[in-house]
């Protein structure tokens, strides 16, 4: 077993350790224990809510239910300290402006202009450094920013794979990949930087059906790389291929993929996106679990491969409010209301997402790719793939057939 962390006094990971008769297994082997948290929803202190009084019509999930625009437009408020030399880029001493989003039509536009982008900077900068996703509050806004921005090379313009693959097979893979995640305990972005590889790498790479599996155990052997600080053997890695594939082929694969990829690995995840949004609008532990399993499931769906990581994130937090029903506070709506201003793109892309999900979350106890479900009905995870709101679509959503 390979150490990457010198001092680091974690045992190494035991891949023949037996595994755990809760799990169904798939094909050859079972996942070993159940998911080990790393993101615990963040509680807020009381002291720290927004005391913002919000209108009805203004909260997010009565404009998606009513609001026929889609149109979603980015604003930017005059900062005193801000100056232009008129060719559009920002001359020394510049202050870069708060990025708010909201829907045409919005009622006292300039009044909330003025309001939301000092509480969102910081709600933002605490969120950030609650997570652990900082060092350093003095760079929080600015790392937000580039989150909004590099996003949008994660998703694809379309869905379309290779022409022998379809997306059962890809989703076949990557329930594959949830086991053998779950199964090393691995970091949560890790399974979610594996996925993003091997949606890169289908449409980058010459890929046969035949090296599929060898294609997702390397790029999850990629991504640990880039998140963990212990990582298996390539021998154990083989060993959970049923030595289908050898030490040789696999890293003959990791060199194919890299150069594919012209080793760019930088990716945010949408569960970064995820934590932060719920974290600025007070979600419960219970909706924090219920949109992260809905947000898992998103990396079955092929077709959830042309929408920006913030998109599926706030799809995912919205839906799983929608399934929960907890009853509202003052604070709580106004808390949402500022959050869900971050939200990225039109309101018809947001029920899009909403509708997939909803379906693949009603289908999720009957597939044959029913890791995500298994992993998520543990004790740990509140059982929320079991809530009775996530039997039926149709009735869950009431605004899309």
């Amino acid at each position: 077993m390979a150490r990457t962390g010198v001092s680091d006094p974690k045992p190494l990971l035991d891949l023949h350790k037996r595994a755990d008769e809760r799990r169904a297994p798939l094909r050859a082997w079972a996942n070993a224990c159940g998911p080990i948290d790393r993101w615990q929803p963040v509680e807020v202190e009381e002291s720290r809510k927004v005391p913002v009084k919000v209108e009805p019509e203004c909260r997010w999930e009565r404009r998606l239910l009513t609001q026929t625009s889609e149109g979603i437009i980015m604003g930017f408020n005059e900062d005193s300290q801000t100056h232009s030399d008129g060719s559009g880029m920002d001359v020394e001493g510049c202050v870069e402006e708060h990025m708010l989003l909201y829907p045409h039509g919005l009622q006292s536009l300039h009044s909330l202009q003025a309001l939301v982008p000092s509480l969102l900077r910081h709600e933002v900068e605490t969120a950030l450094e609650k997570l652990g996703l900082i060092r350093d509050r003095t760079y929080a806004w600015e790392m937000f920013l580039v989150m909004m921005r590099t996003q949008t090379r994660s998703s694809f313009p379309n869905t379309d794979l290779p022409r022998h693959f379809t997306d059962a097979t890809r989703a076949v893979l990557v329930d594959w990949l949830v086991q053998v995640h779950e199964m090393m305990h691995f970091q949560e972005e890790t399974l979610y930087l594996a996925i993003h590889l091997v949606n890169c790498s289908l449409r980058q790479i010459k890929v046969t059906t035949t090296n599929l599996q060898l294609l997702g155990m390397v790029c999850l052997f990629i991504a640990a790389k880039k998140e963990e600080c212990l990582l298996p053997e390539v021998s154990g890695l083989c060993y959970l291929m049923d030595h289908t594939y050898t030490k040789h082929h696999l890293l003959r694969m990791e060199r194919k993929v890299l150069c594919g990829l012209k080793f760019d690995l930088s990716y945010c995840p949408p569960l970064h996106f995820l934590l932060l949004f719920a974290s600025i609008a007070r979600c419960s532990a219970k909706v924090v679990w219920m949109a992260r399993y809905l947000l898992e499931l998103s990396l079955l769906e092929g077709q959830c491969v042309v929408f920006l990581p913030a998109q599926l994130a706030g799809a995912s937090l919205c839906l799983s409010r929608q399934v929960l029903q907890e009853p509202p506070t003052p604070e709580g709506g106004a808390a949402w209301c500022l959050a869900s201003s971050i939200h990225v793109g039109s309101e018809t892309a947001l029920l899009a997402i909403m509708h997939i999900l909803a379906n693949a979350a009603a289908k999720a106890h009957t597939r044959e790719t029913c890791a995500t479900f298994i992993k998520f009905s543990s004790p740990e995870t509140m059982h929320v793939s079991r809530h009775q709101g996530l039997k039926n679509a149709s009735a869950l959503l009431g605004v899309r057939s």
